[in-house]
């Protein structure tokens, strides 16, 4: 075996060299966001943030959305899968879930925006049935327990918590586990929940802290959704950073210790929870199943699972079609339900001014997502058998997901500022990178585990060098997970909007920044176009994810196993 994979000393030695420098990078990005809280005054920011109006309430509008978000999600998705198990029915659902998936954030918070408010499209199709002549007094988004923002971030979290159970199930063998619990009287979706989705949860327990940890701290939905009076915690420690004001960085250092600790908070409780669940369910598994199991509760778990996730889809979908209906909308008043005429002359604005945004967001996501791709493989190939790293390298490299973004960001900012770096396209693209490297590590990750090891060892029988067997045989069989992640990062990259405002000091525009510009605008008809034009192209990436492959490997459809 050593003769047919004899160790690439070189590629170990630099890849052990870029993991020091990735983690030194990381822990530097999050550690000096801290420092000017601290140092010289020590006490002095911390005792003016306690002080600061409404500040209270912003960090418990930051704690409820971080609990709030993981929970509706996980109950939404486990009870959907529990309804479905695999029918035909359950498939169609998902692969609707993939173009919600690919939409940015901010692009849904605006389409909830238009769909929701007190002259939103729901409000109007209700005040043509009950004879409305003005809008509700009701201020929803922007309510201040946040429950809109949390929403928000509901409807963008489902399908990524859907798609990696979906992922993950296949391990588990849910049909053996249900039909056990089948055998002790239980009904199916109960068979479900009690034997399949403990299991699952064990392996998507990380992905459910990256979505606490963004939920509690998230930017971009919260300027759009979230209360302004006060404003969420993120959007003042935004605020105050990148405000030119004295002191105010010293405030916004002690509001990101403030910020870390509300997630380690919020993390701190669904520990709790998951212990308190833990506890329930074994008490449920050890009672039995209940008499009245066989109708009331198997037709309510049912309901509820059919419900609950196509709903949040519907909503999402139908606040994409909002957002049409504002950019093609001439003065639109309230109650009409449709529009009284109609323009393109927003559209042909927008795209007058679309060359520069669109041409950075590319340059950013192309450039950054081909950087995360050579060092994921540089990791794959040269120590992918390392115990250590499999354990703690996914860990590592996710960091940046499981930190407050505006913490870490911030921190890189000082870095970038320490060493005299001027704010640029290439700050944003190393910013870019860090985000983006852990899906790409995750996604070739599995893909290089299930790869088949004798095709290298064939290749190594009949003379071929590493370099050739690399080229020749590894990318190739390779090639639709490479293009998936590939496809996956550029997404991304373009939905990211914290590391293009503080990386690029506002200099750097790209379609998110511009879309995020206009939130006190007020002007749906622009909001609509560029909200729209945000989401269309992460959307583009992903249809090329999936078109490109059966199209390049039409005659060799075991190679599309990537995907």
């Amino acid at each position: 075996m050593s003769t047919l994979q004899p160790r690439n000393r070189p590629a170990q030695f630099l890849a052990y060299c870029l993991l020091l420098i990735l983690g030194f990078a990381l822990a530097m990005g999050s550690g000096l966001a801290f420092y000017p809280a601290f140092f010289p005054q020590y006490s002095e920011p911390f005792a003016q943030l306690f002080v600061t109006p409404g500040i209270a309430r912003s960090t418990g509008v930051s704690l409820i959305a971080g609990l709030l978000t993981p929970a509706a999600s996980l109950v939404s998705v486990f009870l959907f899968l529990a309804a479905t198990q695999g029918s035909k029915l359950g498939r169609w659902i998902s692969q609707l879930a993939a173009p919600v998936l690919a939409i940015p954030h901010a692009a849904a918070a605006f389409g909830l925006l238009v769909l929701l408010s007190p002259t939103g499209v729901i409000s109007r199709a209700v005040a043509s049935i009950m004879q409305w002549q003005t809008p509700p007094d009701v201020l929803f988004p922007n309510d201040s327990l946040g429950l809109a923002f949390a929403a928000g971030l509901t409807l963008k979290e489902i399908p990524f918590l859907l798609f990696v159970s979906l992922a993950l199930l296949p391990s588990l063998d849910a049909p053996r586990r249900v039909a056990l619990a089948r055998t002790l009287g239980h009904t199916p979706t109960a068979a479900w929940l009690l034997s399949v989705a403990p299991a699952l949860y064990g392996l998507i327990r990380l992905p459910v802290f990256a979505v606490i940890v963004f939920a509690s701290s998230a930017v971009d939905v919260a300027l759009i959704l979230g209360p302004s009076l006060p404003p969420t915690l993120g959007v003042r420690l935004l605020e105050w950073f990148s405000s030119p004001e004295s002191g105010a960085r010293e405030l916004a250092a002690a509001a990101a210790v403030l910020q870390l600790g509300v997630t380690l908070t919020a993390l701190a409780f669904w520990i709790l929870l998951e212990k308190c669940a833990a506890r329930i369910y074994r008490r449920f598994a050890e009672r039995g199943p209940f008499r009245f199991e066989d109708g009331a509760r198997e037709a309510a778990l049912k309901v509820c699972g059919l419900s609950l996730l196509p709903m949040a889809l519907l909503l999402s979908f139908a606040s994409l079609f909002a957002l049409l209906l504002a950019s093609l909308a001439k003065p639109w008043r309230y109650p009409a339900l449709l529009p009284a005429d109609w323009s393109a002359a927003s559209w042909s604005q927008a795209l007058t001014s679309l060359a520069a945004p669109l041409g950075n967001a590319l340059a950013i996501a192309l450039l950054s997502v081909a950087l995360a791709v050579l060092v994921a493989v540089l990791f794959l190939e040269a120590i992918p058998k390392q115990a250590w790293f499999n354990r703690y390298a996914a860990l590592l490299l996710s960091l940046p997901l499981l930190v407050p973004q505006l913490v870490f960001l911030s921190g890189f900012t000082l870095l970038f500022e320490e060493l005299r770096i001027a704010p640029a396209l290439g700050t944003v693209v190393v910013g870019h990178f860090f985000f983006v490297l852990p899906y790409i590590y995750l996604t070739l990750r599995t893909a290089y585990l299930s790869l088949d090891s004798r095709w290298m060892q064939l290749a190594a029988t009949l003379g071929a060098t590493r370099t050739q067997r690399f080229l020749r045989v590894r990318l190739p069989l390779l090639s639709s997970a490479l293009l998936t992640a590939t496809m996956l990062g550029a997404a991304i990259s373009l939905s990211l909007y914290l590391p293009t405002q503080l990386l690029g000091a506002g200099r750097v525009a790209t379609i998110t920044t511009e879309a995020l510009a206009l939130v006190t605008s007020g002007e749906r008809t622009t909001i609509g176009v560029w909200a729209l034009l945000q989401a269309a192209v992460p959307v583009c990436f992903y249809s090329l994810a999936l078109a490109l492959p059966p199209v390049i490997w039409s005659q060799r459809k075991g190679m599309l196993k990537g995907l």
